[in-house]
């Protein structure tokens, strides 16, 4: 269990960090028919085998469950190390909103092939709410009273545990260990072993499905002591698995590539920070990144992870946190506009389209005043021009009953009646909305940051838009809105990445358009 939770890299042979990835968790029993011999690992590597046949079904079962421990914070600001010094400042920030908040320091240095790679990160907690109920009542709230990218850090205080037993069809024995059971292939078959695990839920929408996956299976009690499975393979080959399910396998391949990169670090900022009171390192969902096994993988993206093998983007000695969305809309977005945390220079919102074709009146920026303007600028965005499906969402029009934002706005806990009047108080520099006001006939309210007013509006693709307000009787009956993009347009734009990659762009030159400053080292 200790090895589990503990924060350092294991590597496969050929040099690259072994990775954790939980499956599924809830679980009493969990079923896999692997499709050759396997080794039975009771307590893990350098203990005592068993060896089983394939081809069998195997059913894993948990008795003897206890729950663990665990406080929870809600984390309010993240900074990166060097940024220390402004703590001070977020913290009194959250002073004058009533809140006292604890500094919680998390990540670590980690040597890869003799590199040394930060992912230290100061968190900035609310103090003295620990209750996990408690802690995302107020998560939610704070979300959208202020707008921030909030999240619930766990520390673990005492481990789960249980009985985890395997046993197969046909076969009498049953293997039995305390805590943890480690399946793993023959050395030989190493990333040649497929698992096949039926009842995964679905990573988009309702249902469940079986899926394929190679590596070592690990199980262990979770959090209420029921059961979880992980996989733990190279990060390479689960980036194979990764990158078709974040863009499409049909972009051109600069643009795959600069995607593998993005995933990559995605992985790699997150070691040490994310999932801390957990067996695992990333969530096979869309909480971390979405990995649904060796099914999935597609010729021409695993080409473009292989190409960029061990590469990452770094700014400074930092690596990067790689922010990316469906498409921009023509102009990216600060990260601070839509998040409430602190600026990061390499995510600064500009122009998405060839410098020598961009309009003087949006070199700045998008003013409030040329919105619709730019909104109707035929201008060659490389996300308008991109061969991939989500060019379509390039420019969008949506109408929406007034209804939509009065119901959110009284699950929300504001009901200030019939709307009378929509304003926009403040957009970023693409312009997107940051603060929007509703004047209702029992009252206003202000709804902050892009998410909650797309939310609000029954799920708008983005917050970059113009409306237009139907009335009758002085109240508003219905908004009609276009707008641009499809996401929260920070970082790579995956549509324009294709599109830039189309007009004969390298993967590294759309990385340095997306992300200002950084620079592409190979970590292994």
């Amino acid at each position: 269990m200790a090895i589990l939770y503990a924060p350092q890299l294991k590597f496969t042979r050929q040099g690259d960090p072994l990775i954790r990835v939980g499956l599924m968790e809830g679980r009493k029993t969990i079923r896999f028919t692997p499709d050759r011999q396997i080794r039975v690992l009771p307590q893990g590597e350098g203990g005592p085998e068993i060896l089983l046949p394939g081809n069998i079904e195997y059913t894993v079962k948990i008795s003897k469950a206890r729950a663990g421990k665990y406080s929870h914070a809600l984390i309010v600001a993240r900074l990166s190390i060097e940024n220390r010094d402004k703590i001070k400042n977020v913290q009194k920030t959250w002073l004058s909103r009533g809140f006292q908040t604890d500094r919680i320091e998390v990540g670590g240095l980690f040597a890869v092939n003799g590199k040394v790679f930060d992912s230290r990160t100061i968190l900035i907690g609310i103090s003295g709410v620990k209750n996990r109920k408690k802690v995302t009542q107020l998560k939610r709230k704070l979300e959208e009273k202020y707008g921030i990218r909030g999240s619930i850090h766990s520390e673990l205080e005492t481990y789960p545990g249980g009985e985890i037993t395997i046993s197969g069809k046909g076969i009498q024995a049953k293997i039995s260990n305390q805590n943890t059971l480690w399946i793993a292939p023959k050395s030989s078959d190493d990333e040649k072993i497929r698992y096949r695990i039926p009842k995964i839920a679905k990573s988009y929408g309702k249902g469940f499905e079986t899926r394929t996956y190679t590596g070592t299976l690990i199980f262990a009690p979770d959090r209420k002591g029921k059961l979880i499975a992980m996989v733990s393979l190279g990060a390479e080959r689960l980036l194979k698995g990764v990158v078709p399910s974040e863009i499409f396998a049909s972009a051109p391949a600069p643009a795959l590539k600069a995607q593998a990169i993005a995933a990559r670090n995605e992985i790699f900022s997150s070691i040490g920070v994310r999932n801390l009171a957990e067996p695992y390192m990333l969530r096979s969902d869309v909480m971390d990144q979405v990995y649904t096994g060796v099914g999935r993988e597609d010729r021409r993206t695993s080409a473009a992870v292989e190409a960029t093998r061990g590469k990452v983007m770094f700014y400074g000695k930092k690596i990067i946190e790689a922010f990316y969305s469906s498409n921009s809309g023509g102009f990216t977005e600060n990260n601070e506009n839509v998040w409430d945390m602190e600026p990061l220079p390499y995510l600064r919102g500009k122009p998405d389209a060839p410098s020598k074709s961009v309009p003087a009146f949006l070199k700045d920026g998008v003013q409030n005043a040329e919105l619709a303007r730019f909104l109707n600028a035929d201008y060659p965005a490389y996300s308008k021009t991109s061969p991939v499906g989500s060019a379509k969402h390039y420019r969008w029009k949506k109408s929406v009953p007034i209804e939509k934002a009065t119901t959110w706005l009284k699950a929300h806990g504001r009901n200030i009646g019939s709307i009378l009047s929509i304003k926009i108080l403040s957009r970023g520099i693409s312009g997107r909305v940051k603060r929007l006001k509703l004047q209702g006939t029992k009252g206003s309210t202000i709804v902050e940051r892009e998410l909650n007013v797309r939310r609000m509006f029954g799920g708008l693709k983005s917050g970059l838009f113009t409306f237009n307000a139907k009335k009758k009787k002085g109240l508003i009956q219905s908004v009609s809105f276009v707008g641009a993009g499809f996401g929260h347009g920070v970082g790579m734009c995956q549509t324009g990445a294709a599109g830039m990659a189309q007009k004969g762009a390298s993967y590294k030159r759309i990385l340095k358009h997306y992300y200002s400053g950084i620079t592409v080292k190979k970590l292994y």
